[in-house]
């Protein structure tokens, strides 16, 4: 038995039922199973029935639920139409989805036509990482390669083949500098590393940037990187000084557990803060009930004083990164 015979009997047969009388809106619902083989089959059907069930799956592919929608890619992908290539195209250029421009790359890097490299080329400057990924990774079975230093350093970055950039040229300082703004701090971090192994003076002004950067690792990376950029190292201390602080407010903390005991330890970050909140207050509330007095909040009062005494104490305790 051959393999495509033994392929064939794996398949569903209503697959083939379905394909035998065109029905492309019960074939797109089969693109949603959760069997890898059912799918396949199903973009292999949609993809012998031509031009009208690929017109149906652009149209489908333009709005709906991202799922839906990442399940016709897939299914575009497997077809290998080019008549696809310019929809695939606006899909990875154009749409908000990052998941949705990613698998348009992988999809036109499947194609594997020459048609999809404008857009390949320019969703290297994408700002997800792995529509990036994706970009290299198609314009590397399309066997194409960089025009100048830029692309070739923006190919390396989409690859995180860090090691190769400082080799490059002159130009890497000059793009890598667009990567500071990354949303990802690993890249950022990566790209501090490397901008301290180019030793580039023209990253000078950067420094400050990156050692005002809100992750902790991206700054110890600049701290290392910058002085070998011919940055003095005692103008790092004032960068970092001047970051934006993502650490806990004392006075808010304090405030908190002075008026309303326990829930300045939630605001911390402590599980049983809150637990505290409800206790005091149900406690306060039924003795007053109970024996018609006020005397339960004064009492309260001297818990909640010394609550904040001890918050001041669990803030100077906690590290300022």
């Amino acid at each position: 038995m051959s393999l495509a015979e033994l392929i064939r009997q794996t398949v569903p047969p209503d697959v083939h039922v379905l394909e035998s009388r065109g029905d492309i809106r019960a074939l797109l619902a089969l693109l949603q199973s959760r069997e890898y083989t059912v799918r396949n089959a199903a973009a292999d059907a949609l993809g012998r029935l031509g031009d009208p069930a690929l017109k149906v799956l652009h149209a489908r592919a333009a709005r709906g639920k991202i799922s839906e929608r990442i399940g016709i890619l897939e299914a575009l992908a497997r077809i290998r139409n080019p008549a696809s290539i310019p929809f695939l195209s606006r899909i990875l250029t154009r749409d908000q989805a990052s998941e949705m421009r990613w698998i348009a790359a992988i999809a036109l890097g499947e194609i594997g036509s020459d048609e999809a490299i404008p857009a390949l080329r320019a969703a290297l400057k994408d700002r997800d990482k792995y529509v990036r990924f994706g970009a290299a990774q198609a314009l590397s079975q399309l066997g194409w390669r960089p025009h100048d230093t830029e692309e070739e350093v923006r190919l390396l970055v989409a690859r995180q083949e860090w090691s190769a950039i400082p080799g490059v040229g002159a130009v890497p300082s000059l793009v890598l500098i667009e990567y500071l703004d990354d949303p990802d701090p690993r890249i950022r971090k990566a790209v501090v590393s490397v901008l301290g192994m180019c030793g580039d003076p023209v990253t000078e002004k950067y420094c400050e940037r990156a050692m005002r950067d809100t992750d902790p690792s991206v700054r110890w990376a600049a701290s290392l990187a910058f002085p070998q950029c011919h940055v003095a190292q005692m103008y790092l201390p004032g960068a970092m000084s001047r970051r934006p602080r993502t650490g806990k407010n004392l006075y808010v903390a304090v405030f908190l557990n002075i008026f309303f005991l326990g829930l300045g330890y939630n605001y911390l970050g402590k599980w049983w803060g809150f637990l505290l909140y409800q206790i005091n207050l149900n406690t306060v509330m039924l003795l007053s009930l109970m024996y018609k007095t006020f005397l339960p909040y004064p009492l309260s009062l001297a818990f909640t004083t010394i609550a904040a005494v001890h918050t001041w104490h669990i803030m100077k305790g906690m590290p300022d990164i």
